[in-house]
């Protein structure tokens, strides 16, 4: 076997549909080695030294003239200091999970960039919180119940707030502002990115929304980064098979509303209706598969009992676990979708030893390269001449370490052996 001499990334076969039957692993409760719990995520302030700055709460107007709201982001640079972003190439909008801490997403891409002024000058890193009814700091602004935000709900009609609105017209209107003429004039890249419950928000969105096409026609590179997703859209009633054998519709008896928004195109929410164009499953599979997504699974995250993963028979019908859901829609867009849609330009890495954390895998080499981050400091850059093929997943470990990595071949249930 060879081994690289940078970090660790090597080829991961295509991985079988039988992958929707993972369990958790052997060596520790989810799949870790004893005593290193990959579901502990638990925020650490960094050093003064490596913490990025001014990683502040600010207040954007958002919106159309006439129909402008407020909305609270994080941002890596100040946004009402134009001179200060006159040198912008990327711009990484990135989504909370469920605990919507905008702040601690922000910080968790930006710590890519610790040490380095070249790449933290050059790119903006905006992270939207999606605030709730209980938020009193955030009074006057859009507010969701639970994690209606997550699907592309409206925010609630109150009398203290903007009229509803989804939040995929929030995103809309994040894009639209920072691509505006001269709001940003160097750039280049948009990178949309998402863990956990912001995983499922932005590949959501990826699939549903309008702006894409357009935005790349100006000349923008705009990639969508799906991070240890709880669940996907599909885009055909086709399900991993119970007998961890291809793919097949799931059974009705089962679960009756498998198919419904958010795990499938039936029942789709009002406000989201006339949102795509009102396209056909045809449509808006080719579409889809034509939009540069990346997804990031831990090799860790398996954990089928962790308090935030979701339990209904929707996400069930997807696999027992979110990387046993995540290697199930992988191998659906790469097998079981030829007859709805081309074979997508989509990559998929495995970052291995992580479980369900967002600040660890962002902390990887696949997640530097997901994200355009394409520094030579940053380790492992120039490791993923494979990500041209389309039918593998990458399999890499966390960039900090810069391991070298031996290639593996898997197994049927698409675990390395």
């Amino acid at each position: 076997m060879t081994m690289f001499s940078s970090c660790a990334c090597a080829l991961l076969l295509a991985v079988s549909a039988s992958a929707a039957a993972q369990t958790p692993g052997p060596s520790g409760p989810y799949g870790n080695p004893p005593g290193n719990d990959p579901y502990s995520d638990l925020y650490a302030s960094p050093s003064s030294a490596s913490q990025p700055s001014p990683l502040a709460s600010q207040r954007m107007e958002l919106g159309p003239q006439g129909h402008r709201y407020p909305f609270p982001v994080y941002a890596s640079l100040p946004l009402n200091a134009p001179g200060s972003l006159s040198k912008v190439k990327r711009l990484i909008i990135v989504v909370h999970d469920e605990r919507r801490d905008a702040r601690r997403s922000l910080r968790a891409v930006a710590a890519l960039y610790a040490g380095q002024a070249g790449p933290k000058a050059d790119t903006l890193i905006v992270a939207p919180r999606f605030p709730s009814m209980v938020d009193a700091s955030l009074q006057g602004m859009p507010a969701w119940r639970r994690t209606g935000w997550m699907e592309g709900l409206p925010s609630i009609a109150a009398r203290d707030r903007p009229p509803p609105i989804s939040s995929f017209r929030i995103l809309d209107d994040l894009l639209r502002h920072f691509t505006a003429p001269g709001r940003l004039p160097a750039l280049q890249t948009l990178v949309l990115a998402g863990h956990g419950a912001g995983a499922q928000m932005v590949q959501r969105y990826a699939v549903l929304n309008p702006l894409d096409e357009s935005l790349r026609a100006t000349g923008l590179d705009l990639t969508y980064v799906v991070a240890n997703a709880e669940s996907y859209l599909y885009l055909s009633p086709l399900r991993p098979s119970r007998t961890g054998r291809g793919y097949t519709r799931y059974e009705r008896g089962i679960c009756p509303t498998y198919e419904h928004y958010r795990y499938g195109l039936e029942d789709l929410p009002a406000v989201l209706q006339n949102y795509d164009g009102r396209l056909s499953r045809i449509q808006l599979a080719t579409r889809y598969a034509q939009r540069h997504v990346t997804y990031l699974l831990g090799s860790a995250d398996t954990n089928p009992e962790y308090a935030g993963l979701d339990k209904g028979c929707g996400a069930e019908a997807e696999g027992a676990t979110p990387l046993a859901r995540g290697l199930g829609y992988w191998g659906y867009e790469m097998r079981a979708r030829a007859k709805y849609a081309p074979k997508p330009a989509h990559r998929g890495f495995i970052v291995q030893d992580i479980g369900h954390s967002e600040t660890e895998i962002y902390a990887s080499a696949c997640a530097a390269r997901a994200l355009r981050i394409n520094s030579a400091a940053i380790c492992c850059a120039s490791e993923f001449r494979f990500c041209i093929s389309t039918t593998t997943l990458m399999i890499c470990s966390i960039h900090q370490n810069c391991w070298g990595a031996i290639p593996r071949r898997t197994n049927r249930r698409g675990m390395a052996v």
